[in-house]
């Protein structure tokens, strides 16, 4: 994502398991073709080394993803759970493994500055992999 430092927001790094939230900036467009402006968030995970961002959005419900404030991961740590309807999904890749979920997560863009980690100020998305 080609964006100037008024685009990108500093978090801390998270810890192994562990998420860290951010807030963002969204437009919503309603079905009259009008659109507003709304508060939305996103999280940073540490999985096996690795960061990942997402939109803190079910795919299936549009609710947040976290069951207790910033807990996103499976009790034995190796997947992401919606609180909503328990679906299922892998945490680096963002695929649904198994639940109501129509399409994996919405990924987001980051980039490490030392020991802290720029995201996005707005909830713009990644590009879609592969042929969906």
């Amino acid at each position: 994502m080609a964006a100037d430092s008024a685009d990108w927001q500093r978090v801390a790094r998270p810890p192994e398991g562990g998420a860290t939230l951010f807030p963002l900036q969204a437009t919503l467009r309603l079905s009259d073709g009008r659109s507003i402006d709304i508060d939305a968030q996103g999280f940073l995970i540490c999985h096996k080394g690795r960061l990942q961002a997402w939109k803190n959005e079910c795919p299936h419900a549009g609710s947040p993803l976290d069951w207790i404030p910033g807990r996103f991961f499976s009790e034995d740590g190796e997947h992401l759970v919606c609180h909503t309807h328990h679906a299922i999904f892998d945490p680096e890749s963002g695929d649904c493994l198994s639940g109501p979920c129509p399409r994996g997560l919405y990924a987001l863009a980051f980039r490490e500055v030392g020991d802290m980690v720029e995201v996005p100020v707005t909830a713009e998305r990644l590009p879609e992999r592969g042929g969906d």
